[in-house]
């Protein structure tokens, strides 16, 4: 559910966009729909909302250290967890790879 922030691409095969609400929306029903359970009321399969969080920058992922404003944090990057998280009821999240004001992810 990372965010597509370069113009160029739109919707790409992996992510519904730019905008947090559609990414947020998206998420629930992907969870609700892979996280359905078998006749004897157990999960098929769990799933995971990844990467959390930050992960949509467009330059030197890996072990970089982005500098997002608190505004953009909320605003932005974490509207889409919650709702996976709270509404979906994802199992769980994976972490990205960089580290966001300073602090590993």
């Amino acid at each position: 559910i990372n965010i597509a922030r370069d113009p160029r691409f739109g919707r790409t095969s992996e992510l519904p966009g730019e905008d947090p609400y559609l990414n947020g929306e998206y998420a629930v029903e992907y969870v609700r729909g892979m996280q359905q359970t078998d006749e004897d009321g157990f999960m098929k399969m769990m799933a995971f909302l990844k990467h959390f969080t930050a992960y949509s920058r467009e330059v030197g992922r890996g072990s970089d250290d982005y500098n997002i404003s608190t505004f953009d944090f909320f605003d932005t990057y974490l509207p889409a967890y919650e709702a996976g998280m709270a509404r979906g009821g994802a199992s769980g999240v994976m972490c990205s790879y960089n580290a966001e004001n300073g602090r590993p992810s």
